[in-house]
Order: structure tokens, then sequence, then C-alpha cells
């Protein structure tokens, strides 16, 4: 009472209104306070001696106002002080990171008036500081937010995503401009090339950067990532090794040389725990050397620096996510009841956090909860819970999706009518395809589609023996596309009607031949269907596959075509005791006394002559991938018929001695018996199933 009194007969002068407010924050009573702030009349500070210094103390107050929670209120005071002293950097800078706060805790998802309030402020710190960098950069910043945000939306909104990164580039580079021996403008393009999968440009800036400025860690960091995008893994780890000669004890440096390591098929054990001792407090850093443990199956790794994670942050702890992994990984090293904790907390804050959460962010949350029960065993619940995601999702999937081409739809269409409701062969470059290879004439009379990926023209090689070719092919790695770029264009202009399925960072590999994303799309559109990461599939993303090996990807997605059956033919999943001495069944042995194969000069491609021992590592990883590869396409199939009602077909796996356990093991005889079995039955069963499609 005694603070609204004194609000009341305080005189309308700015001083004494402002005095009283800081009364009344002294008394604890900050509603007071902002209905003093709320008294002040902009005419009467204009005529006071100084407006800049009224400001201050209303930026003061504000600030004040935001420890007792009072947001909304303080972003007004700033707002009335910037209107009283419209040069003054304090309240400006002040309400931009209220609003920049705001607008991350939203995730992005705020209106069109707060993203232009806060690009408002930003362009005023441009204009008045038009010597300097950091005005351009946060602006750019900011930009770059938004479009991250309209690129998640439906393709119409992908047009206002491209001029806002437009527009950040020409900041980000005038910030170069501005201020050329600062390194964090350098970095920023840097950075901004990377994310837009520009890795060739990427590398010439960032290069120039680093010789700019060679003391600069973050930008040998940023270089020797963009390096490992181009496979340049030789390239990278030089880039590595000299951060390293300056700053030892730089946590990522360290993390992303286990990753150079690990993919040239070299021990990247040591890297990975360095990175994780030196990772301090930096959570991202411990989760990332973490989840390489958990994927190389290291449970044991994996779990000490979880714990450690969470012993560091216990915040994390509602991170279910987190809570997960961590579970999974106590689950393999028996300690089960830790994780039977585990997985019981991260329920409850799984269910929790979907209690506030609406559209795409509840079918994460909810596909999160179905994962937390599969892992407890409760299974039925677990289905159950991946179908309640159809009751909050869209009544049609989003296939509008900026991530997506066009007409996506229509392109699904496209695939079914190539596979026809026939079986369809998927031959991978596993050393069993030369069993099948070897039987070819044998599969001739049969009736079936062909599907294959990445490195598809050795398949068809063999395929042209009977007169086929690749019906189906997906591309997940740019590294292909540089290594097979002529067949693939000549692959596309076939008169036979085919589909190249690809994800943006594969078609990211075109940039090598002078073209981009949007001119090979334009040339090849009838032919072309684009796919995601960030699975597995919901209503609201039904193209988005989890990350894992390509295989992983093809399988599920051949589900949207309705085929009668799948035989996997060269899945083996690392060696084979029949061709233990090669990678892919077009390699010769390691030993073989030969002249190198032609394919070998490609870029990008791996020799494995005279290296046993990488040749036994490779094999580790490819065991690793299989083990993975099961848990992706096993999860994304309960997805798929959940959320579309896609039933899964029979799938065979002609490789007996194979590490996929996903699928029913066979030998070349089975299958030949099961497509001869099923000959005399295709006739009515396609014809139902054109019908159903």
């Amino acid at each position: 009472m005694a603070c609204a009194a004194l609000v009341t007969i305080t005189p309308p002068r700015p001083d004494l209104l402002l005095r009283t407010a800081r009364i009344c924050l002294k008394l604890r009573r900050p509603r007071r306070a902002y209905d003093a702030v709320a008294r002040v009349n902009a005419i009467d500070v204009r005529r006071t001696a100084d407006p800049d210094r009224a400001a201050e103390q209303m930026t003061k107050i504000a600030a004040a106002l935001c420890t007792w929670r009072l947001r909304v209120e303080a972003r007004d005071v700033l707002r009335n002080a910037i209107a009283l002293a419209p040069h003054a950097a304090a309240p400006r800078c002040a309400l931009v990171c209220l609003l920049d706060e705001d607008l991350r805790a939203a995730g992005g998802n705020v209106s069109l008036a707060q993203w232009a309030e806060l690009q408002d402020l930003l362009q005023r710190s441009v204009v008045e500081s038009p010597l300097l960098a950091a005005p351009r950069l946060a602006l750019a910043n900011c930009l770059r937010q938004q479009a991250r945000y309209l690129e998640a939306q439906t393709a119409p909104d992908m047009v206002n995503a491209q001029a806002l990164r437009a527009r950040a580039e020409n900041l980000l580079r005038e910030a170069v401009a501005a201020e050329p021996r600062l390194p964090a403008p350098r970095l920023a393009v840097a950075e901004f090339l990377l994310e837009s999968l520009r890795y060739v440009e990427a590398e010439t800036v960032a290069a120039a950067a680093v010789r700019c400025c060679p003391a600069s860690a973050e930008l040998r960091l940023v270089l020797a990532r963009i390096q490992f995008q181009l496979l340049q893994f030789e390239a990278a780890a030089k880039t590595i090794k000299a951060l390293l000669a300056i700053a030892p004890e730089n946590g990522w440096a360290w993390f992303e040389y286990g990753k150079i390591l690990w993919n040239s098929f070299g021990r990247a054990d040591d890297a990975f725990e360095r990175a994780g001792d030196l990772s301090g407090n930096d959570c991202a850093l411990l989760a990332g050397v973490a989840h390489r443990f958990l994927y190389d199956l290291d449970y044991e790794k994996a779990a000490k620096y979880y714990e450690r994670l969470l012993t560091l942050h216990p915040n994390m702890r509602d991170n279910f996510v987190i809570c997960r992994y961590y579970a999974t990984c106590l689950q393999e090293i028996a300690r089960t009841q830790e994780a039977v904790d585990i997985i019981s907390a991260a329920l409850k804050s799984c269910r929790l956090a979907a209690e506030r959460a609406q559209g795409e962010g509840l079918e994460l949350i909810k596909r999160e909860e179905a994962l937390l029960l599969s892992q407890a065993g409760r299974l039925d619940e677990s289905f159950s819970a991946l179908q309640s995601i159809r009751d909050v999702a869209a009544p049609t999937p989003r296939y509008d999706r900026a991530e997506y081409l066009p007409r996506t739809p229509e392109r699904l269409q496209r695939l079914a009518e190539i596979v026809d409701s026939r079986d369809v062969f998927v031959l991978l470059q596993g050393p069993s395809f030369a069993t099948f290879a070897a039987r070819l004439h044998e599969f001739a009379g049969f009736e079936f589609a062909i599907a294959t990926l990445n490195s598809f023209p050795p398949v068809e090689q063999e395929l042209r023996r009977i007169n086929r070719h690749a019906d189906i092919l997906l591309f997940t790695q740019p590294g292909s596309i540089r290594a097979w770029h002529p067949e693939l264009m000549k692959f596309l202009t076939r008169s036979p009607p085919n589909l190249v399925v690809a994800n943006h960072y594969a078609l990211s590999g075109l940039s090598e031949f002078g073209l981009s994303e949007r001119e090979f799309v334009a040339r090849h559109d009838k032919r072309l269907l684009l796919v995601h990461s960030d699975g597995p599939p919901l209503p609201s993303r039904p193209l988005h596959f989890e990350n894992g090996p390509s295989v992983s990807w093809l399988i599920p997605l051949l589900l949207f075509a309705r085929p009668r059956r799948i035989f996997l033919f060269g899945a083996d999943g690392g060696s084979n005791p029949s061709f233990s001495k090669r990678p892919y069944f077009y390699y010769d042995d390691y030993d073989a006394d030969a002249e190198p194969q032609e394919f070998l000069n490609r870029p990008g491609m791996v020799s494995f002559k005279g290296l046993p021992r990488k040749l036994d590592e490779y094999n580790r990883r490819q065991h690793v991938n299989a083990i993975n590869g099961d848990r992706v396409i096993d999860f994304a199939f309960r997805s798929l018929e959940a959320h579309l009602g896609i039933e899964v077909p029979p799938i065979f796996n002609v490789c007996p001695h194979s590490t996929h356990r996903i699928f029913p093991r066979i030998g070349i005889d089975d299958a030949l018996a099961k497509l001869a079995d099923g000959r005399a039955r295709a006739a009515p069963e396609r014809r139902a199933k054109r019908a159903s499609n």
C-alpha cells in the first residue's frame, strides 16, 4: 500500500518517478516500480538536461524487473527508454538480448512483428556503427535464425527463407570488408557456407581466413570441418595437427581428429577420449564424445562420458534423449536397475514436456516416449504411443515441407509405378554379391524391380549380362556423386522410367562440377525424389529418415512403393568368410598381384591394396553400421505402420553370414525357390496391389 501511495503522489517529473521506481525495487515491489516508470513522459524527459542518463537508469530498472521474471514489463521499459534516447546503446542492446532469449525459448515460433522488431533494432545498430563488423554479424545471425525456422515450415516459406539467407550472406561479407583483419567475420562467412552445404566456396573462404589470421584456432577448426565434409581426410588431418600445435588442449580439435581417423579407417578411440578429457564443462562436447562411443558399441566408455555429463550438468537429467542413450549403455553393461531408474525418470520428463508442447514439437516428444517405452520392453505401449501421434498431427502427411521437392506425392506415385507391386531386389556392394553375380543367369526369368545405392556402376555392369539395369538409385553421400558423376548423368537420361532419390547433403557434391542443387533439380525434376535426415518418419515429416547406413534409408523408403517382397543381396555387414580379402565385391583381394583398378583413381575411392589391418578396421565398422542400421530400420518400420498405415512386406537377406539380424537370412537356392513358388501367384496379387495403391 505504501508503494502504491508513493507512486500516486510522486509528481510527473522523470527524475522523481525513476527515483520512486528504485525505492519500490529496494522494497521488493517490482510491479509498483514498473507503474512508476510507466508514468514517465517522453516529452518531459527530452526537456531534461540528460535524457541518456534517464535511459540508462531505465535500463537498470528493466534488468531488475527481469530478475523478478517480469519480462513483458521489462521490454516495455526498454522500449520507452529507446524512444526517449534513440541513440543510446544500452537500452537497445538490453532489448535485443531479451527478444533474442524469447526467440530461442520459442524455437523461432514467434510472430512476424517480434522478428521485425528485433531486426529493426539490429539494423539501427548497423546504421549507427557503419565501420564495425559486430552489428552486421548480430543482424546476420538473427536473419539466419529466422531462415532456419521458415525452412522447417511449408514450401512457400522457403522463398522467404532464401531471401533472408541472401541478405545474411551480404551482411557477413560486408562485416569482413569493414574489419578485414578480424577473425570473427571470416569465421562467420565460412560457417554460413558450411551450413549451406556450399563446401567448395567454404573451403576457399576458410583457407584464406587461416592465412590472414593464422593464430585463430576457430578458423583452423572450421577449415578442418569443411575439408572433412569434402572427404579430404589427409588435408583435414594436416589442418587439425597444425591447430593442435598451437592449441594442444583444444577438446573440439581432438574430437574432429577422432572423426577424421574414424572415417579413414584408423583407430579413433584415443582422440575421442582425449576430447572427452579436455571437455571441461562443455556439455555439447561431452555429449558428442559419449554418442561416438555409443554408436561404436563401446558401451563402457559411452556410459562413462554420459555419467560425467549428468554429474557436471544435473539439469541434463531432464533431457530425456540423453537419458535414453545413457540407459542404453547401462543395459548393455548389465547395470539393469540403474537403467530402469533412468528410463522411469526420463518418461516422466518426457510426458511433462508433452503437456506443454504442440504441433511438430509434440510429435517429436511422443516419438521419444515411444522409444523409451520400447527400451523398457513395453512394446505394446510403445506402439500405442506412436499411434497416438496421429491424434495430434495434421489429417494428411506433410509432403509440402520446404525440405522436400514440390509435388512429392506425385514423385512417390512414380516410385510405386516403377515397382509395380513386384518383388524388389536391393543390390548392395558387399562381398557376397559376387555369389549372386555368379548365378545371375538363374534370376533372368523372374519379374523384379531393382534398387541400389551410392557406388552403383559396378552393380549395373553385372546386370547388363541379363539385359537389366537399376530402376531406383539412392545417394546419401556427396562422395558417391563425385566418384560416379558421369554414370549418374547417363542414368538420368535413360529412356526407361527410373528414379534417383537423394538428400541435400549428397547433392552438395554437385558443386565440384559447377552445378548447384537448384540447377540439377531443374534439369532432372521428373526423375528426382528428395528425402531428409533427422527421422524416423512422422506425420509432419514423412520422408525424414534417421541417420545411419544408407540401406537404413533405402528399405523404409521402398515401403512407400508397396512392393510384394524385398530381397537383399550383398548385405554382408562386415567380413564374409568366402571373400575375406576384399571390402566390396568389385574390388580385387588386397594381396592380389594385379594392376590397381581404374575406379580407384576416382575422387573419394579408397584402396585397401596391401593393407589387411585397414580392411580389418573397415569390416569392424561395417559390423557396427549393420547393428545400428537394424535398430534404425526396425523403428522406421514401426513408425510407418503407426503413422501412415504402411505394412512391412516379407523381406529376406540373401546372405547367410550377414551381420544384419533384422531380416531372415537365406541362401541363393532358398531365394530362387521363393521366387519360383511366388511366380504362379504373382499376377493376381499384383492386380490387387495395384488397385490398393
